[in-house]
């Protein structure tokens, strides 16, 4: 039997086909930079670090549409403002970001970039937000998927 917080290997498949497919957009003071799962941009990162003091690593979650089930827009501003108001409450390092399917197949997903914050507590926030996975990276690296079903 599979746990009920684990995805059968298709959907997971499918999810990560379309999340790799995402333009991760974060706002910056004077431009705006995209990440793409598996491919480092070092002018990108660069950018970002001339806005924000990262020192090690960076994630981007978004509390919007849990599970991957479409949620209204009503219930997605809730959620992205419970996000704000957690992250505004611990550390005042992060950006806005949205997670943009450039296909038009799913809507915008509003979310942040937040640097160097401990793994378990980003792990906890998306959990909490009941989110699949969310988007990290390394200095130097390419971001990638943590997966959390």
């Amino acid at each position: 039997m599979i746990p009920a917080h684990l995805l059968p290997r298709s959907q997971r498949q499918r999810l990560e086909q379309a999340y790799r497919k995402t333009d991760y957009q974060v706002a910056l003071p004077e431009h705006q930079v995209v990440f793409r799962i598996g491919e480092h941009d070092p002018v990108a990162e660069a950018l970002l670090r001339r806005s924000l003091p990262v020192r090690r690593e960076w994630a981007i979650l978004t509390p919007c549409n849990p599970r991957s089930q479409e949620a209204t827009e009503e219930l997605n501003s809730f959620y992205y403002h419970e996000l704000r108001d957690a992250l505004a409450g611990r550390d005042d390092r992060w950006l806005q970001a949205i997670n943009h399917a450039p296909s038009g197949s799913w809507p915008d997903e509003p979310g942040f970039l937040v640097a160097d914050a401990e793994p378990l507590w980003l792990h906890d926030l998306a959990a909490r937000f009941h989110q699949n996975a969310f988007v990290a990276a390394r200095l130097g690296e390419a971001p990638r998927l943590v997966w959390l079903v």
